[in-house]
């Protein structure tokens, strides 16, 4: 039979940072008995701390999870996508990752996050344009530059107009 504090029949309970003293006791057939005492500490998990849900396009993936900030640091990360250290996977998916860390104590603990990946979306540019000096100012809209509604950059741009020298 077992006693001690924290001792409910063969269940030993406690709190984390606890140490308690285990008696183990015997009595054989001949009605000898005897025991001995252990003492068992119970050390608390490592705190662990993952990052908030993800939301990525496709195009930047993979994704280097270390740089997402989970800690303490020198952990795994294992879920659908994750390959060591980066995570990759289909636009229009969401996976749950886990986050573990084992401390010096051989203690482990882990929390969870969700990356969700959405598809990047497809842009269509129009061809190459030779243009004269007369067509300038260019209105770039009427390219067909597809799906609408998009940004244009670069020398001579202006919002959706085109201006540039000879």
């Amino acid at each position: 039979a077992f006693t001690g504090v924290g001792v409910s029949g063969t269940t030993y309970t406690a709190a984390a940072g606890t140490t308690n003293t285990v008696t183990y006791t015997y009595t054989d057939g001949n009605g000898c008995m005897n025991s001995c005492t252990f003492t068992i500490t119970v050390n608390p998990l490592p705190t662990v701390n993952c990052p908030e849900n993800q939301t990525v396009c496709t195009s930047a993936l993979p994704l280097d999870l270390l740089s997402l900030g989970a800690s303490p640091v020198d952990g795994t990360f294992t879920g659908t996508g994750v390959s060591g250290t980066t995570y990759s996977a289909a636009g229009g998916t969401t996976n749950t990752v886990t986050y573990t860390y084992t401390d010096g104590d051989n203690c482990t603990n882990s929390c969870t996050f969700d990356i969700t990946v959405n598809a990047t979306p497809a842009v269509f540019c129009p061809e190459n344009q030779i243009i004269c000096e007369s067509d300038i100012p260019l209105d770039l809209t009427s390219l067909g530059a597809a799906p609408g509604g998009g940004t244009f950059t670069g020398t001579g741009v202006t919002g959706t107009t085109y201006t540039a020298a000879a």
